[in-house]
């Protein structure tokens, strides 16, 4: 009688193995290799921030923290999406009429990144807006002003003080992202936060999804097999914006 592979694995080793499997299915934010030179993560958020943390620039160095209201947790789904799930929230109040609100995570060598190696990244970045589609705005509308933009960078990108003798010292990115609808060195501009579909005056959540799989970015790693990569919206709607990270896709192609 022919017998499957199952029936060769004793019971003292069928419950360990599935045990293995459970908790590989289990896993979230892990890299894996897909063809030659490619590694690739997906975080959902469903196990926590997965190493992802949240800063603000293009700000004030004396900002006021109770009208730029800067926020960042790890929380539900909003309520309008009709389903339950984590993710990253980001807020703020746009007063400078250019906040960068962003979240970033380190990839190192033990995450598969070589030394000096160059990669083209490509993102995938689905959050929850409650942004309307052609809305009026002070500075512009909620939605097509606010900038969307996915990074990466040898070094950490973290606010810098500019101008710190001058009257209005200001925070900004350590790394070059642009400036809301330019592009850096370090970022490209992949969309804005309106949401594809309902009324000038619809504010419940709704999902939308970016990516630049057809124009990926250039990064190179630093000389220990480190990178950053970060997405966040450079904004020129003077008011406040809320966003529900609920899943990226990094992917990274090493160039030969």
């Amino acid at each position: 009688m022919k017998r499957g592979i199952w029936g060769y694995v004793s019971v003292g080793l069928l419950v360990p193995m599935l045990m293995l499997a459970f908790i590989a299915a289990g896993c979230n934010g892990t890299g894996g290799g897909g063809s030659e030179g490619q590694l690739s993560w997906e975080f959902n958020f469903e196990q926590g921030k997965e190493g992802w943390t949240g800063d603000f620039v293009d700000l004030p160095v004396n900002y006021e923290a109770d009208i730029y209201e800067l926020e960042f947790g790890y929380t539900d789904w909003p309520e309008d999406l009709g389903r339950a799930g984590k993710a990253l929230m980001i807020s703020s109040n746009n007063r400078s009429d250019d906040v960068f609100m962003y979240v970033k995570r380190k990839l190192t060598a033990a995450d598969g990144i070589e030394p000096g190696a160059v990669y083209l990244a490509r993102f995938v970045v689905e959050f929850a807006t409650n942004a309307p589609r052609g809305a009026f705005g002070i500075g512009g509308p909620p939605g097509e002003a606010v900038f969307f933009k996915v990074g990466a960078a040898g070094e950490e990108p973290v606010p810098m003080i500019v101008d710190g003798d001058s009257e209005y010292p200001y925070y900004h990115l350590s790394v070059d992202k642009g400036s809301q609808n330019d592009e850096g060195e370090n970022a490209l501009l992949i969309g804005n936060v309106a949401k594809e579909q309902g009324s000038d005056d619809d504010y419940t959540y709704a999902l939308k999804t970016l990516d630049n799989k057809d124009r990926p970015l250039e990064v190179t790693a630093d000389g220990e097999g480190n990178l950053w990569v970060f997405v966040g919206t450079d904004s020129g709607f003077e008011g406040k914006t809320t966003l529900y990270y609920t899943n990226i896709e990094i992917t990274l192609d090493k160039v030969e």
